[in-house]
């Protein structure tokens, strides 16, 4: 009998705090018109990015008319909400008791983020900017611990490259966040692995989707609108010169100017079609239509 492995992707469950947005612009895809993606919007709500009923993983995304204006093609990129801070200390969390000192595994210290407590960062990725301020590329760790702390009293320099030792405190200002890997190759000769340092800036996103682009094309016609002209329902008043085109209910869509002009250095007629600028309601298809 075959033993099979047996998994399934499972459908992100996210609302509009864990979403970033951006956009970019171009009037065609030759031409590169926006060389940096800017917020679609200056804090996402749940009135832009909504969850739809029913099952996880379908959402509704809001595209604004102020921003989508233009004819041309514009990127989306729907991604996990990043944020970036400065690392402020790589040391320990120190826990006394009456029998013993715990200390923890070496990790990192970061300002508390906005809406963040214990455990909130748990199976985040963290990314690094070199002292250049350039992101390190295809390198990342992920968070396995995310704790409120502060800095502990009396505590004094060790031999090790943290300037202080901090305990836990669910009123802290502070987050130290254990990471992986966090521990250096059996066969490298670095004696112990880099997490930070203090000051070092970093990117802090969640994991719990796939960035997504989509690419939104903004045009003057669609297909409808085209199907007006050719199939829809039209006028043309010899007298006047006007060339209606109604859509499917009825309603005046376009209309044109008539008009044949004769050659002047030759013989002959040209005739011409040009779109009004000022529209004759009169010109109503049922009656038209109707009248004998």
């Amino acid at each position: 009998m075959a033993v099979g492995i047996y998994g399934t992707k499972k459908l992100a469950d996210v609302d509009f705090n864990d979403v970033d947005v951006l956009y970019a612009f171009s009037k065609n895809r030759e031409q590169v018109t926006d060389n940096q993606l800017r917020p679609l919007y200056p804090n996402v709500t749940n009135a832009e990015f909504t969850k739809m009923f029913g099952a996880d993983g379908v959402y509704k995304l809001k595209l604004p008319a102020s921003v989508f204006n233009q004819i041309g093609f514009y990127i989306v990129l729907v991604k996990p909400k990043s944020y970036e801070v400065e690392i402020v200390d790589c040391s320990y969390v120190v826990r006394e008791s009456d029998e013993d000192i715990q200390i923890s595994k070496k990790g990192i210290v970061i300002p508390k983020l906005q809406f963040q407590g214990t455990g909130s960062l748990i199976g985040y990725q963290l990314e690094y900017f070199d002292d250049n301020g350039v992101k390190v590329k295809n390198f990342h760790r992920i968070i396995t611990g995310s704790d409120l702390v502060s800095s502990a009293p009396n505590s004094t320099q060790s031999n090790t490259s943290a300037s202080q030792s901090y305990v836990l405190d669910d009123n802290g200002s502070f987050l130290f966040l254990t990471l992986t890997p966090d521990e250096v190759s059996l066969v490298s000769n670095t004696k112990q692995s880099d997490l930070g340092k203090s000051g070092q800036k970093i990117i802090i996103s969640n994991t719990f989707f796939d960035p997504v682009m989509l690419e939104v094309e903004m045009v003057d016609q669609t297909i409808k609108t085209l199907s007006y002209g050719i199939f829809g329902n039209s006028t043309r008043d010899l007298e006047l010169g006007i060339y209606s085109i109604f859509d499917e209910n009825g309603s005046l869509y376009k209309q044109y100017n008539l008009l044949t002009r004769k050659k002047t250095f030759s013989n002959g007629e040209v005739d011409i079609k040009e779109l009004r600028t000022s529209i004759n309601l009169n010109q109503n298809f049922d009656q038209l239509s109707q009248q004998t």
